[in-house]
This record gives structure tokens, C-alpha cells and sequence, in this order.
């Protein structure tokens, strides 16, 4: 029902920008393909299309952040 921000960006540092978005919808039990597209559209709407890619380390505290603001944003939370 509710997602979160947090404000220490909480990104799982081994995973990519595309996994951390769509982790919230693996644990839902969305499939792959749903899920790489539902998470491909909120990485856009953030302004982080072709990082898909990167990792944690590799991004900015602003790119940061906006990861974990995607991956809130596509679990459609209430």
C-alpha cells in the first residue's frame, strides 16, 4: 500500500539502476517482462534513461535519489 524515499537513498549497491527499480515489483511476483517494461518507464519519467545499466556508485546523489524516487513510484503505490 505505501512505498518510500529514503533519504540515505537505500539502493541495493550490487544491483543495477534497472533492478533496483523493479525490485519492489519482483517481491509482488510481477513477471520479468512487465516488470523491466513498468520499471524502464519510471527510470525515463526521472530523467535516467541509459543508466539502466549502471550501478549505485557509478550515478550521482541526485541520480541516486531519483532511482529510489522510480522505484517507489512504479510499485503504484496508494
Amino acid at each position: 500500500e505505501r512505498a518510500f524515499v529514503f533519504q540515505d537513498f537505500a539502493l541495493m549497491p550490487w544491483a543495477t539502476v534497472m533492478r533496483n527499480v523493479a525490485f519492489g515489483l519482483e517481491l509482488r511476483g510481477t513477471n520479468k517482462a512487465e516488470r523491466e517494461e513498468i520499471a524502464r518507464r519510471y527510470i525515463a519519467e526521472v530523467g535516467l534513461a541509459g543508466f539502466e545499466d549502471k550501478y549505485p556508485h557509478e550515478l550521482s546523489g541526485g541520480m541516486r535519489q531519483r532511482v529510489g524516487l522510480a522505484r517507489a513510484l512504479s510499485v503504484d503505490a496508494d
